[in-house]
């Protein structure tokens, strides 16, 4: 791999924003549709009774509201006295960067403060997201499945948030420019779930928020950054979009009774090449309850 010298120190701080495509701001990644509780509009899987602070027009009853719901391609609230079951939704996701040269990449990649040097560090990052949820009749071989907290304790059900964390999380400035040096660590990030199920399709729409922080010197210039691109890659794998956290599984994903698993391994971020190589895994499996230590599966209420 070339090596080009940093004469300057601030060519090393021009440097630093490509090797790390430093984001300031770290987005949560949603769907653009915004199809989620707590966007202040009630669509997508939402109701009534699943976000009621999306639909609390559907959720005040009678003819109107029952007519607005289905206008919005939602049905009324759901019936209190519905059959609740329970399920488990996973990913892991691991991102490998190889060091070398390139651009200063496209968007959500880009960043402006990318220029002169254009190189690129190596990185590894491998993040764990898991949460149990709940599924929720709605109608005709239709459920509802959210990890909502709201929803659940309608049901009597306690359900705690679902959580993410990184478990390897590395990357050395020195491959290619042997004068930096840093370090970089991941906090635990929230990981939201909501989803349907019907016409044979399991529709699952995740909202999460890892952020990698990163912070060193280059020929005593100091650094400090906060990235996405654990976050970017992991939408990239599962739908195709690094701003885009959903996934469809039919039943051609589905290799036990209650048990669904989404596989795929990709490379992307061009730069211009594909900077980064991505796998992802993401499961969900339907359970018995959520008290045990193990998330085992059960035939789902649709199977």
């Amino acid at each position: 791999m070339k090596h080009i010298p940093l004469t300057l120190a601030s060519l090393a701080l021009l440097a630093l924003a490509c090797n790390l495509t430093g984001q300031q701001a770290a987005p949560t990644v949603q769907p653009q549709s915004e199809k989620r509780c707590g966007d202040a509009v009630c669509d997508g899987p939402e109701n009534a009774q699943t976000c009621p602070q999306d639909c609390a027009t559907a959720a005040s009853g009678g003819e109107d509201a029952a007519s607005e719901a289905e206008a919005s391609g939602n049905p009324p609230a759901l019936p209190a006295d519905g059959e609740v079951t329970y399920g488990y939704v996973y990913s892991v996701v691991t991102l490998d960067r190889k060091a070398g040269q390139g651009d200063c990449g496209i968007d959500p990649w880009y960043s402006p403060d990318c220029s002169v040097m254009k190189i690129w560090w190596d990185m590894h990052l491998q993040a764990f997201a898991s949460t149990h949820v709940i599924i929720i009749p709605d109608g005709q071989e239709r459920w509802v499945i959210t990890n909502h907290e709201d929803v659940a304790s309608k049901y009597g059900i306690q359900l705690a948030g679902g959580s993410g964390e990184y478990q390897t999380i590395t990357f050395d400035p020195a491959v290619t420019n042997p004068e930096c040096s840093g370090e970089i660590e991941g906090k635990p990030f929230h990981f939201q779930v909501m989803g349907t199920r019907e016409n044979g399709f399991t529709e699952l729409i995740l909202s999460a928020d890892p952020v990698e922080h990163a912070w060193g010197s280059c020929m005593q210039a100091g650094f400090d950054w906060e990235t996405s691109h654990l976050l970017y890659g992991w939408a990239e794998a599962i739908s195709g979009n690094p701003t885009d956290l959903r996934v469809e599984m039919g039943d051609s994903f589905r290799e036990l009774p209650g048990q669904y698993t989404f596989l795929r391994e990709i490379d992307t971020n061009p730069s211009p090449e594909k900077r980064d190589h991505v796998k992802a895994e993401l499961g969900f499996l339907c359970t018995g309850d959520t008290t045990s230590g193990t998330a085992a599966p059960a035939p789902c209420p649709w199977e």
